[in-house]
C-alpha cells in the first residue's frame, strides 16, 4: 500500500491566495494525498474558495492561532507522511514522488527539500539550497529552519507532541529542536515549495522582537550558553533596526517602495 500525505494548511484572511495553495498540492504527480484546512473564521473570501474544492477537509472556527490550527489538522490527519504549507505558500509541482521516496526507508522520519523566494512586489524568484540540520546548528543558527519544503513522518510528530501552543512566532523552530534531539533530517537538493513575501504576511518586523522573545525561551530551555543566546539576539535584533531603516528610507522617497518587503527570511 503506498504511503499516504496529509498537507495541513492553518489559514486566516489569505482568500487572495489560498487557492494557489490549494492547486499546488493538486498539481502533483501523486495521488494519495489529504488536504486539510484549518481556518481561523476567515472574514473575507476564504470559505467561498475553500467551497469550490469537495476534495478538501475544512474547518471555519475562531482558534487560538496558528498552532492551535496545526493542532486541530494533525489530530485528523490519516496520512502517513504530514506537510504544513501556510495559505499563502505554495508547493513545486510534482514533488510528492519525491517526498513519498524519501519515506520508503523506514528509517528516514523527516525530510527538508529547497525554498524558492517569491518576492511579490517585484515578482522576483530567487532559490535557496536547504543548509544541513543538526540539533547543533539548530541551536546556533536558528534562521536555518524552512518550514515550507518539510514533512515529517506522523508518528514522529505525535511523539514529540505536536507543535507547542506556547508559541506565536517560533512554533516551527520548537518543532524542530525537539524532533533534532531525536532524529536529524534527511535534506534533499531539490526545489520543494515557494515562500511568498508579501505585504501582510505575519512574519514581518513588527513580529521580530516577539520571534526573538520566543527563540530564547527555547535556548534557555535547552540550556545554550547565554553568549551563543546573546550573538542570536544582536543579529536578530539589528535585522530589526534595519527594516524599520529600511521603511523610514522608503517613507522618505529615498528609495522604493518594491524593496519595503524583500528580504529572504522565513516565515515563524
Amino acid at each position: 500500500m503506498s504511503l499516504k500525505i496529509t498537507i495541513i494548511t492553518p489559514s486566516y484572511n489569505q482568500g487572495g491566495y489560498i487557492e494557489q495553495t490549494i492547486r499546488s498540492v493538486l498539481a502533483q504527480n501523486y495521488e494519495n494525498v489529504e488536504h486539510i484546512v484549518i481556518d481561523g473564521g476567515s472574514t473575507d473570501q476564504t470559505v467561498d474558495v475553500l467551497k469550490k474544492y469537495p476534495h478538501v477537509i475544512w474547518i471555519s472556527e475562531k482558534d487560538r492561532g496558528q498552532t492551535d490550527a496545526l493542532n486541530k489538522g494533525l489530530k485528523i490527519a490519516t496520512g502517513d507522511i504530514i506537510g504544513w504549507i501556510n495559505s499563502d505558500d505554495f508547493y513545486e509541482k510534482n514533488i510528492f514522488k519525491s517526498v513519498v521516496e524519501c519515506f520508503q526507508n523506514p528509517e528516514t522520519m523527516w525530510v527538508v527539500g529547497n525554498l524558492t523566494y517569491f518576492f511579490e512586489k517585484s515578482g522576483k524568484l530567487i532559490t535557496n539550497k536547504s543548509p544541513v540540520v543538526t540539533f547543533d546548528h539548530l541551536i546556533k543558527s536558528p534562521d536555518i529552519v524552512r518550514q515550507q519544503p518539510t514533512f515529517f513522518r506522523k508518528d514522529l510528530l505525535k511523539r514529540v507532541g505536536g507543535w507547542n501552543p506556547d508559541f506565536f512566532m517560533a512554533m516551527d523552530f520548537d518543532l524542530w529542536i525537539r524532533m533534532a534531539k531525536i532524529f536529524p533530517p534527511k535534506i534533499i537538493n531539490e526545489q520543494w515549495a515557494v515562500y511568498r513575501n508579501h505585504a501582510f504576511q505575519k512574519t514581518s518586523h513588527e513580529n521580530i522582537l516577539r520571534q526573538v522573545r520566543e527563540i530564547t525561551s527555547i535556548l534557555r530551555r535547552e540550556s545554550v550558553s547565554t553568549k551563543n543566546i546573546v550573538m542570536i539576539n544582536i543579529k536578530k535584533r539589528w535585522f530589526w533596526i534595519k527594516g524599520y531603516i529600511k521603511d523610514f528610507l522608503i517613507d522618505c522617497g529615498m528609495i522604493s517602495s518594491q524593496y519595503r518587503n524583500e528580504s529572504i527570511r522565513k516565515k515563524f
